[in-house]
């Protein structure tokens, strides 16, 4: 009945505002972290008599925590931007195929540190959508994916063609997410334990599961504590409009 329809929204809109509040406390946390760092090495680096070797090393801190920084920052305006859109613009048809490799090939230094052993099938295949917003979706799954897989293990990345629609699967041998992570993961404001959601995560996330809607898709999550995870983005074949003839 109607009080019960009007409890369970309640109920819904508290647990959304508890998680609201907490990835607000979360992310401002992961905002603070890496500016306070940067902020002691770069006083040591200022006023320490320290070696060569010292010096390097804090340097090489300070990049890190600042790329994290911009990290941070672009999931945010990206997300802000993506969540006001309800309509694709900018679409071309180009070689979706293509454009993951070049995800890939830009996130080489990462996976070739962890040793990773690389499986890729990717077949030329042409896509009509939004190339910059769908480029983000590969960059960030790739970039979770390496994140999350240990030393020596094994990234999965295909392309296949099933008829009306396009499935494209990025897997890893890695940690893996319990469930009540896999069930929240595209939500902006969770923080997972597991962590796939930790900070800034799940941002970029929510940003991937927008993008997929936003062309007709979906994007679901194989997962396990332990045994890695697999997800899988569905894009329906969509044709490019013809240009009416005035």
């Amino acid at each position: 009945d109607i009080a019960d329809c009007y409890n369970k929204a309640a109920t819904e809109l508290g647990k959304t505002e508890m998680l609201r509040a907490d990835f607000v406390n979360n992310f401002s946390h992961a905002f603070k972290t890496p500016v306070v760092s940067i902020q002691g090495f770069a006083t040591l680096l200022a006023t320490a008599d320290l070696s060569a070797a010292e010096r390097q090393e804090y340097l090489e801190i300070i990049a890190v925590e600042s790329s994290r920084l911009a990290t941070l920052a672009t999931n945010v305006l990206n997300l802000s931007k993506v969540e006001t859109q309800t309509i694709l613009t900018d679409q071309k048809v180009y070689d979706l195929s293509e454009q993951i490799r070049g995800a890939i090939l830009l996130l080489a230094p990462k996976w070739e540190e962890k040793q990773l052993e690389m499986a890729i099938e990717l077949p030329d295949c042409s896509y009509y959508g939004n190339k910059d917003l769908l480029g983000e979706v590969w960059i960030n799954l790739l970039d979770n994916a390496i994140k999350f897989s240990t030393v020596g293990g094994k990234l999965g990345v295909s392309v296949f063609d099933l008829g009306t629609k396009l499935a494209i699967t990025i897997s890893d041998t890695g940690l893996g997410m319990d469930q009540e992570t896999k069930q929240q993961i595209f939500n902006k404001f969770y923080q997972g334990d597991t962590s796939r959601a930790t900070a800034g995560n799940g941002v970029g996330l929510a940003i991937v599961d927008k993008v997929v809607a936003l062309h007709g898709g979906t994007i679901t999550v194989k997962s396990a504590v332990g045994s890695g995870s697999r997800f899988e983005v569905l894009l329906p074949k969509r044709v490019k409009p013809e240009r009416s003839m005035a």
